[in-house]
């Protein structure tokens, strides 16, 4: 049987299509450039941001507790219970959720930003006191390395303090006055000239 389609190559030099043009060291300058400059965009508003974005979550996070406290819908309820029974729990967590709605609208709205911090220190402070009153509900066997889920609750606690360290390192204005603390050594030292 014959073909029906013959073909046949009639050009000796083949025809070479570049995919792409290598890249000359002018380009890799060039994008190496580019990539510092996105580096130090992507820090600037990291710089300018973070630490806003990371006092408004952390008051968001507050905020909605203390309002689950207060509309009794906590299911910390229970656990404040089993820990602090010798209190009155109802009006124990009435309180917890006024405090925690506080701390939540003074860090969104960053007011009496101090007094905000030292109530949330004191607040987180007390959750640890729950290890020292049943540590069965915070430990497996007693042993200090192995948490319960309560356990593992309580003790994400220090992010929260370490977060509150932070906000509180960058944006409490000092009690010195508007001026901020000393950076420059000519405002420790007095130069007379």
């Amino acid at each position: 049987m014959k073909p029906l389609i013959r073909t046949t190559i009639t050009s000796v030099n083949p025809t070479v299509v570049p995919i792409r043009q290598p890249l000359d060291s002018r380009t890799n300058e060039s994008f190496l450039s580019l990539a510092v400059q996105f580096d130090e965009l992507v820090l600037n508003i990291l710089r300018r941001w973070s630490i806003t974005a990371l006092r408004l979550a952390l008051g968001s996070v507050f905020l909605w507790f203390g309002a689950l406290k207060i509309f009794g819908s906590s299911p910390v309820a229970s656990l404040i219970r089993e820990t602090y029974s010798f209190m009155p729990v109802n009006m124990f967590v009435l309180v917890l959720g006024l405090c925690e709605t506080v701390i939540g609208i003074g860090l969104i709205f960053k007011r009496a930003l101090r007094g905000v911090l030292i109530l949330l220190g004191i607040h987180l402070m007390g959750t640890f006191s729950a290890i020292w009153f049943n540590p069965p509900i915070f430990f497996v066997r007693g042993n200090p390395f192995c948490l319960t889920t309560e356990g593992e609750f309580v003790i994400k606690n220090l992010v929260l303090i370490t977060a509150a360290l932070v906000i509180a390192g960058y944006e409490v204005k000092p009690l010195s006055g508007p001026k901020g603390p000393r950076t420059k050594l000519s405002s420790y030292v007095s130069i007379d000239e």
